[in-house]
């Protein structure tokens, strides 16, 4: 299965190589995995837009970018 920011957060983690864009542009952001739970059904690019993610717009888009040319 391609890997994009449309996948599902689920999916997206099992990905070693989505995992390591994440950490890139939100350092720490799988730290807490367990807390992520309830949001595993959410598309990641959705994920991004909450306020609580603290991921600026910019970075937001680079990170949608970069994962979508994993499998592209």
């Amino acid at each position: 299965m391609a890997i994009t920011a449309d996948s599902k957060l689920r999916d997206v983690i099992a990905d070693e190589r989505a995992v390591a864009i994440i950490n890139e542009f939100v350092p720490g952001f799988m730290d807490n995995a367990d807390a992520l739970g309830p949001c595993m059904g959410m598309r990641f690019n959705m994920l991004l837009k909450f306020p609580q993610a603290g991921v600026p717009a910019d970075a937001q888009k680079a990170l949608c970018e970069k994962l979508n040319a994993l499998d592209a």
